[in-house]
Order: structure tokens, then C-alpha cells, then sequence
């Protein structure tokens, strides 16, 4: 057992990002400088949202080939023409299990559970993505942080599991709430990194065989007091979308049949708040907000949004005593490690394939050197 390697991901739902310091996260912190994290973070796909970061993060994949472009939800926009509501590829997870190795997964969003096509799972907690009816609940309905504490505990302590994901969602909850700098929020944090010490702690008869992956799928910034942007609202804009749909500080448009594009994004784009604009299929526009601006919803958050630009960071922390590990900490410290990259190298380490993703291998990643 003691050459067989063994992975642990560990993920924090919308974690703030300038939390991560040694005097709020000392655990995590010195887990970063044993092993090795990203001075600037990780970088996320866009939107910056859990759904699409979390399809990406564990498939190594893109939206189009994940499926998945949205956390809203709504019935012929998603699923529909702005993407799926669960995932078209398998993630690392069963490709581990497809191998013959033993794989586990501990999620406080039993939702994501089911986008990514994790609620088919014998060893998952919740189990198949229900939550048991006397679990602790935050605000949001989502099981807390302590509610998912013991049974991450176990799955760390289990030494023949091979591959284990945990997801923790309560620093995105608080966020949303109050703000991503609030009392409220770094409280949460610090509890966060009170749990992940004792979860190391479980790790350490294992250590020297063990690669340690601290990631978050989004960062999160404070809501402006400012309206709702409304991009169909505008005069100039009447009659360019067919249909669209609101993610946090972005949103799906699906132009009218027959509009021109090239005008139709013009006028978009100028669209008040509207900081930014990605083209992703002949009449399918993604637009970004400007930071602390978000999209008209039904339900919008009160403190914190995300989605855009300036949210597309992630923790991006790596330990463990495995031999890969040093690779990875020399690569995410030379650049910015983008979501899809930590599926094929974790995968790469338990010796599996992922011949569909699109993310790099960061063990041996090459250096490019300018010449001299």
C-alpha cells in the first residue's frame, strides 16, 4: 500500500480568496508553503459559477463539452438552447471507479451532486443526493459545514479509498448573504480551515503517498447598490433578444433570429453595467458585468454575487508527501493553474486516462524559457 498513491480534492464553494492568508487560514496556509499554491490564485472558466467551474474542475473538460453553462436553471434555456442541467462527460470520479480503484465523494451541495452525475454514486454522502431529513441546513438549504464534517473525516481516514472528493458550501452561502469580506463570512472561513486541518490530520499515516488539492470553484466580490441590469430594457436594444437567462453578474442572451450580430452585440455591450461580452455560437452571447453589478433575477443575492471577470479566480493550493506534488507546486507557482488543469494531473498520478480533456498535465509541465 505504501507506493500506491492517493488523492484528495478538496473544494470550498465560493471562496473568498483574499481570506486565504496564515493569520485566517493557518492550515491551509501552511499547507501552501509545505507544498505549494498559486501566489494569484487559479483561474476559472466564464461564467465564474458553481455549476460550470465544478463540471469543469472534475472532467477536465469545457462548457461545450461538459454541457454545462449555467448554475440558473430554467426550463428551455437550461436545459435547453444556454446548455444542460447535468453533465454530458464522466469525471474523474468514475473513471476511477471504471479502472477498478476505490473513489468516494462527501458533498454539501447535493444538488451539484446531480449535475455532475454524482447521485449514482454507492460510496457518496449525501447518499444518491438526498439529504438525510435530520441534517443540519444553512440558510440556503444546503447541509452546513459541520453537517459534512464527519463524513469527510471518515472518507479521509478510509485508507482504501484511492481517489476522494470533498466539497464544502457554506463560505458560498455566507458570502452571498453578507458579502465575501463580511465578519459573517471570514468566521466561516476560519471554521473552513479549522475543518481542513483535522481532515490533514486524518491524512497523515498516508502522507508520504498522498496528493492534497485545495481548489474553490469561484471567488465572490460585494454587491454594489446599484439596479439590476436588464439588457432587453434599453430602446436601443428592443427586439435583438429572442430569449435569455440571468447567472449572477452574467447572463445568456440568444439573439433574434435575423438580427444582425455584429450590431446586436454593439448595442449589448453598451448596455449600462455591462462590463464585457464573450460570442460562443452564431446567435448565443454570454455577457459580463461590470464588478459589483449583476443581471436581473427572480431571487439576486443581497451581499455577494459572482459570474463575471473579476470573480474567475480560485484557490489554487497543493500538499502532500507524493512525489507529484513537488511538480505541481513548481508549476501552479510559475503561472496560474486554470480549473480544467487539476483533473488530467491528479488523474495522471493515479495512473488514469482522460483522453477527452482539455486541461494540461501540471506534473512535468514544460517551461518555456525565452533565449538569450
Amino acid at each position: 500500500m505504501a507506493g500506491k498513491p492517493r488523492i484528495v480534492l478538496l473544494a470550498f464553494d465560493g471562496f473568498p480568496l483574499h481570506a486565504f492568508r496564515s493569520t485566517t487560514t493557518p492550515n491551509l496556509w501552511r499547507l501552501g508553503e509545505r507544498g505549494g499554491f498559486s501566489p494569484d490564485g487559479g483561474r476559472s472558466g466564464l461564467p465564474s459559477t458553481t455549476y460550470p467551474s465544478f463540471a469543469t474542475l472534475l472532467t477536465g473538460m469545457g462548457q461545450q463539452k461538459t454541457g454545462i453553462r449555467a448554475t440558473a436553471q430554467r426550463p428551455g434555456a437550461v436545459p435547453g438552447w444556454a446548455g444542460e442541467d447535468r453533465a454530458q462527460t464522466a469525471t474523474i470520479v468514475h473513471a476511477a471507479i471504471d479502472a477498478g480503484l476505490q473513489a468516494a465523494v462527501v458533498m454539501g451541495d447535493h444538488r451539484l451532486m446531480r449535475v455532475l452525475r454524482l447521485d449514482g454514486l454507492d460510496r457518496s454522502w449525501p447518499p444518491r443526493g438526498t439529504v438525510p431529513v435530520d441534517t443540519e441546513l444553512d440558510a440556503h438549504g444546503y447541509p452546513t459545514n459541520a453537517a459534512v464534517q464527519p463524513h469527510a473525516l471518515a472518507a479521509a481516514a478510509d485508507r482504501d479509498l484511492d481517489l476522494v472528493f470533498v466539497h464544502f458550501n457554506e463560505t458560498d452561502t455566507l458570502g452571498h448573504d453578507f458579502g465575501p469580506s463580511a465578519p459573517e463570512t471570514i468566521d466561516r472561513v476560519r471554521k473552513a480551515d479549522a475543518i481542513a486541518g483535522e481532515l490533514l490530520e486524518a491524512l497523515a499515516p498516508d502522507w508520504d503517498r498522498t496528493v492534497v488539492a485545495v481548489v474553490s470553484d469561484h471567488d465572490m466580490t460585494r454587491r454594489l447598490p446599484y439596479p439590476a441590469i436588464d439588457p432587453t430594457a434599453s430602446r436601443d436594444c428592443a427586439g435583438l433578444v429572442d430569449d435569455w437567462i440571468a447567472d449572477g453578474a452574467a447572463a445568456w442572451l440568444r439573439l433574434t433570429s435575423g438580427v444582425d450580430a455584429h450590431m446586436a452585440i454593439d448595442r449589448l455591450s453598451a448596455v449600462e453595467g455591462v462590463e464585457n461580452w464573450r460570442w460562443r455560437e452564431p446567435n448565443v452571447l454570454l455577457l459580463l458585468a461590470a464588478p459589483g453589478r449583476v443581471f436581473a433575477a427572480p431571487s439576486i443575492p443581497a451581499g455577494g454575487i459572482h459570474g463575471s471577470i473579476d470573480t474567475a479566480q480560485t484557490l489554487a493550493i497543493v500538499g502532500g508527501g507524493h512525489p507529484a506534488v513537488a511538480s505541481i507546486a513548481e508549476s501552479i507557482a510559475r503561472r496560474s493553474p486554470a480549473i480544467r488543469d487539476w483533473s488530467p494531473t491528479l488523474a495522471g498520478v493515479l495512473g488514469l486516462e482522460l483522453p477527452d480533456a482539455d486541461g494540461l498535465d501540471l506534473v512535468g509541465e514544460p517551461v518555456l524559457k525565452s533565449a538569450s
